[in-house]
């Protein structure tokens, strides 16, 4: 096995995994499609062995690619780290998943406050319903509504969060507002999933129930249902999150408040574990912890979330307020 000497060839090996092709890693490094070929090419001949298993239409590691990705990857993360300590660390690339309702909601409008503390960091956020596998896409961190189960992330809570029931005022004036969870049999729903659920379960407190329900529209997107109570279909179960804004404009109007389509629930911050966390992303949590303190602190009294989960959070929802922005990043320890 020859000497390895280039750090670029490791990052042009991760981008075409993460990828999955030479051109895709191509593009996504704004290189010539050439040029990542070559290094591939002077990566293996330099390592004596084949990483990656290519033909015309698939691309798949060998059993040592799998073994040197690993390694290559915590090879990565140790330079990044030596690179910040010649800097402020307070630039570069922050990569999110989210679903897309969180991200056009609670993400995507707090970005201009956020690039304005830090010019030099940009966010690139990949919105999927479906659980993205952070290690292998080299995401930085995931918001997510459900819980982890993946053991080599680690998760902590953000801000509770909660799947409630709610419809549009035109819609509940014409077909009335439901008193007890029974009542949904006669009505609307509006409903997630392919085929979609024939039932709901509901909770309050340790009771819950079960309720067959009659889907007059919905789909294997979140927002297909969103939409629909907006323009008077139906009722949905949506996150919390979700409906807010509209919930407090008042374009939406939870029902059967005591219960609740879920117990529990959290947004919850979910990196990949290792042992350096680079300071681009640290900053951006921080701002969006700070951010969803306060929008919080401003919801809590719309009834969209358990009042457990909001005292768990005493007395910084007390304290959570608008800062003015600083003119320079505040400094963080090393």
């Amino acid at each position: 096995m020859g000497r390895l000497d280039s750090i670029d060839d490791l990052r042009v090996f991760d981008a075409i995994v993460r990828a999955g092709s030479l051109s895709r890693a191509a593009q996504e490094l704004d290189v010539s499609l050439t040029l990542v070929s070559k290094r591939l090419k002077r990566l293996e001949a330099q390592l004596g062995v084949r990483l990656l298993q290519r033909t015309t239409r698939q691309l798949g590691l060998t059993e040592e690619g799998q073994e040197f990705l690993g390694r290559c990857r915590l090879a990565l993360d140790a330079i990044q780290a030596a690179e910040e300590v010649c800097g402020d660390g307070h630039s570069g690339i922050v990569r999110v998943t989210a679903t897309a309702a969180f991200a056009q909601r609670q993400i995507a409008p707090r970005l201009h406050r956020f690039l304005a503390l830090y010019p030099d960091i940009s966010v690139q956020i990949l919105t999927s319903d479906d659980v993205l596998d952070l290690v292998e896409r080299r995401i930085d961190l995931a918001m997510r509504q459900a819980p982890l189960a993946d053991s080599r992330l680690i998760a902590r809570p953000l801000v509770p969060d909660a799947r409630i029931l709610c419809a549009s005022p035109a819609y509940l004036a014409e077909a009335g507002t439901p008193r007890d969870p029974i009542d949904l049999t006669k009505h609307a729903c509006l409903t997630v999933g392919d085929p979609p659920p024939a039932q709901w379960r509901l909770w309050r407190g340790e009771e819950s129930v079960e309720v067959s329900i009659r889907s007059v529209a919905g789909g294997n997107d979140g927002e297909i249902c969103h939409v629909g109570a907006l323009a008077d279909l139906g009722i949905a179960m949506k996150a919390a999150w979700d409906v807010v804004d509209d919930v407090r404009a008042g374009c939406l109007v939870r029902i059967l408040p005591e219960w609740w389509g879920g117990t529990d629930r959290w947004v919850r911050i979910v990196y990949p574990a290792r042992l350096h966390q680079p300071r681009r992303v640290r900053a951006f949590v921080a701002f969006m912890e700070e951010e969803m303190m306060q929008a919080l602190a401003e919801s809590a009294d719309l009834g969209l979330f358990e009042a457990s989960a909001l005292a768990k959070l005493q007395p910084r929802l007390g304290t959570a307020r608008r800062r003015p922005l600083p003119t320079h990043p505040a400094a963080e320890p090393g």
